[in-house]
């Protein structure tokens, strides 16, 4: 098991990005990657797409739209929408708070590009036991 929290204060760091992958270095992960999303109020994050990776994007705090070219599904906690490799998706907040979304990716170059936490977590580091 490997346990993380999930940080949903407003990142306003300098040329922070909205998303940060949370598995850290040397993890269990070998066929997932964990990407905290925060989109600001009334913000938006652009048509994108993921290469090669699956998304399964969960509600954590507020309200988020995510759409794609086979229609939109509103992300609030306690629900999810899935998202096949190669898909464009794009998020909209209508909100007027802040919101964090927790991405689940199997990983591909997408992944690996993606900046980390600086959170080591707790739980197992090994990979098999």
């Amino acid at each position: 098991m490997f346990g993380m929290i999930i940080d949903t204060t407003p990142d306003t760091t300098a040329g922070a990005g909205p998303a940060l992958r949370l598995d850290p270095e040397g993890g269990p992960f070998r066929e997932l990657a964990a990407v905290r999303i925060q989109v600001p109020a009334g913000g938006t994050i652009p048509a994108h797409a993921h290469g090669a990776s699956e998304l399964l994007l969960t509600g954590v705090t507020g309200t988020v739209e995510a759409s794609c070219g086979c229609g939109a599904k509103t992300v609030a906690p306690g629900t999810f929408a899935m998202l096949p490799a190669g898909k464009e998706i794009t998020l909209v907040n209508h909100g007027t708070e802040p919101a964090t979304v927790l991405a689940v990716f199997s990983q591909s170059e997408f992944t690996q590009g993606l900046p980390r936490a600086a959170a080591k977590g707790c739980g197992c580091q090994g990979h098999g036991g």
